[in-house]
Formats: structure tokens, C-alpha cells, sequence
């Protein structure tokens, strides 16, 4: 799903940011450009950036 239209970034993008360590807004446009031109994405990056932040961690480690 898009997520920021102007810049045609998805979700799937933007998760990937997180992924890689993104942890607030500024990182994820600085990443990806989402949320750097019109700004009306701008509230559902930073719930995703929530939600994930929420999000248990998987182990790396084999138990």
C-alpha cells in the first residue's frame, strides 16, 4: 500500500527503513523521502513508527 503519494513510497519501504533502524521521523525521510514533500503521510509514518517500536523483537538466537 502507498503510503506517501507524492514520493511513491509503501509501506513495505517504509517498514524496511524500520527494519534497518529508522526510529523517528526524520530518519525515515532521510531514508526514503516519505514525508518530505506535501506532509500528508506524515501521521501514519510516525504510527508506524509507533506500532513497530511496540512490536516484540524476534531472537536471533536459536533456543
Amino acid at each position: 500500500m502507498l503510503v506517501c503519494i507524492c514520493k511513491g513510497v509503501s509501506d513495505r519501504r517504509i517498514n524496511e527503513e524500520i527494519r534497518r533502524g529508522a526510529c523517528s521521523l526524520r530518519q525515515i525521510q532521510d531514508g526514503c523521502q516519505a514525508g518530505t514533500d506535501c506532509k500528508a503521510c506524515v501521521r501514519q509514518i510516525r504510527q508506524m513508527l509507533t506500532t513497530q517500536a511496540r512490536a516484540p523483537r524476534a531472537s536471533s538466537e536459536a533456543s
